[in-house]
């Protein structure tokens, strides 16, 4: 059985599925219905992420899955690989599986999914059907003030609404 460590202003919704070694970090949401399963390894979730509900973030490596600060997993997103850099987005159904590295800046458009293998460079978006991937050319500054006012309405909102785990 595994240890969940929750940082003082973490938000995770009771009826969040949480199972095995994971340490979440200071700001971050974990919403209803959300899955965080580290089967082999340990998970660490930095500070500031938001893991929408029905997301699913699963470690399947010995290695320790860790996951940078201010990203935003949407709903029904899969992530199985093993790491996620700094502010990126997966998006609605998007799935990073197997051994992916998921590098800073990228997006994972909504349905779009990565090899098994890939290493995805910084800023990095893949999007469409068929998918195409480019390098972004913004500096992401929109994306980063944005995602601190959706972070600033979920941690008033969700408390009022939901039962929370507390902090350990």
């Amino acid at each position: 059985m595994g240890r969940l460590q929750i940082a003082p202003r973490a938000l995770v919704c009771k009826n969040a599925v949480i199972e095995g070694d994971v340490k979440i970090g200071d700001g971050t949401v974990v919403h209803v219905g959300a899955s965080i399963i580290a089967k082999r390894g340990p998970i660490i979730i930095g500070a500031n992420n938001i893991v929408c509900e029905r997301a699913t973030i699963v470690n399947n490596h010995e290695t320790p899955l860790v996951i940078g600060d201010d990203n935003l997993f949407e709903t029904d997103a899969l992530v199985e690989g093993c790491g996620v850099g700094h502010r990126n987005v997966v998006q609605v159904r998007a799935k990073v599986f197997g051994s992916c590295v998921l590098g800073n800046n990228c997006v994972v458009g909504a349905t779009c999914t990565t090899e098994p293998s890939d290493d995805i460079p910084d800023n990095t978006v893949i999007f469409g059907s068929p998918q195409v991937r480019r390098i972004r050319a913004d500096s992401n500054t929109d994306h980063i003030s944005m995602h601190r006012k959706h972070l600033e309405y979920i941690q008033e909102m969700l408390p009022r609404y939901n039962h929370i785990v507390g902090a350990e």
